[in-house]
């Protein structure tokens, strides 16, 4: 990961807090539109599960880089956070944030489409819950400190 060997304790535990609170707000959204979306159904097919994933993956990764992000550019630039040595990132924390989207929805229809691929056709509820809540906490806890990393390079 781009800059981990030469993080400050203070650093390391920054990205460590964001990290956690990303994991925790994105699994609670996850559950929520979960419920929205297939409010307590006794059966979901695994397909409606997989294409679900789209909208997941993509406003998962998105908030998980554009909150965190920009909460920490501002605190680069008022000086409470030291920004990590190295070349600033090529691109604005915006198209950085829609690229790992997209790259997310590859992935996340990937996943999903494994775990349905001669799994079952359907699923309850509470296995969709859980597939979205593991789903949604990994997701987030793999992009935030990842980009976090990036906008701690100082792209001010």
């Amino acid at each position: 990961m781009p800059g981990s060997d030469a993080m400050t304790p203070e650093q390391r535990r920054y990205v460590v807090g964001e990290t956690v609170i990303s994991v925790v707000i994105n699994t609670v959204i996850s559950v929520g539109f979960a419920w929205l979306m297939f409010g307590g159904a006794s059966s979901i097919s695994m397909r409606a599960i997989t294409l679900d994933s789209i909208p997941q993956s993509f406003m998962i990764t998105l908030m998980s880089v554009l909150v965190p992000g920009f909460l920490t550019l501002r605190r680069l630039q008022v000086g409470v956070l030291a920004p990590l040595p190295g070349l600033p990132p090529r691109w604005s924390l915006p198209v950085r944030a829609v690229c790992a989207a997209l790259i997310a929805i590859v992935a996340g229809l990937a996943v999903h489409a494994a775990l349905g691929t001669g799994w079952v056709a359907d699923v309850g509820f509470s296995t969709l819950l859980a597939v979205k809540i593991v789903y949604g906490a990994t997701l987030a806890a793999v992009v935030t400190p990842f980009m976090l990393r990036y906008a701690m390079r100082r792209d001010i």
